[in-house]
């Protein structure tokens, strides 16, 4: 199978790489995004705690570790992307700021909630599955959300996102190719 690898763009890691099998359920986000997303976040992220939903390759919860996160939760279903995300995290100089899970993340959302406040929530659904609003729902519903999280939304382009209840709103929000990438902070 062919190895592709995106880059770690900011913090101590910065332009290391992380490698991955190139399949078409794999869908990383581009450096270009990336750069985009942790300048709306800010580049330092000392003391944040985030959740990775579809972890992937890992790179979104990496790039936070990178800019000084104190934890960072991974959630990747697949198997096969799992362990070659448990590979990769164990390439990095990574202390007991991590916890790995394979496990679907509707799963694993269903379990209320009751640890430390997450700051930033990556949310990177496969397209065209109506995963997005099931997730919304259950990170409100089981007490994933604190009033100043923040949720990090990759879609496709063309997707209503009407699925947002009251107290949240879009504080940015950009698009190119066939993506949209938004920032979703809570107010409640």
């Amino acid at each position: 199978m062919k190895t592709g690898k995106v880059r770690i763009i900011g913090g101590k890691w910065k332009g290391k790489k992380i490698l991955f099998n190139l399949d078409s359920t794999l869908r990383p986000t581009p450096d270009r995004a990336k750069e985009m997303i942790f300048n709306w976040l800010g580049q330092d992220l000392f003391d944040f705690t985030c959740l990775d939903l579809f972890s992937g390759t890992g790179a979104m919860g990496l790039e936070s570790l990178s800019r000084g996160s104190k934890k960072v939760f991974f959630i990747e279903k697949d198997i096969k992307t799992f362990k070659n995300l448990n590979e990769n995290l164990t390439s990095f100089d990574i202390d007991q700021r991590i916890e790995l899970h394979n496990v679907d993340c509707l799963e694993w959302l269903k379990k209320p909630y009751s640890g430390e406040k997450i700051d930033v929530i990556f949310v990177d659904p496969p397209f065209k599955n109506g995963l997005a609003e099931k997730i919304f729902k259950l990170l409100k519903k089981n007490n994933y959300l604190d009033k100043k999280t923040i949720i990090y939304l990759e879609t496709e382009k063309n997707l209503k996102i009407d699925f947002l209840f009251e107290g949240q709103e879009i504080i940015r929000e950009k698009s190119f190719g066939g993506k949209s990438y938004r920032l979703i902070k809570n107010l409640f």
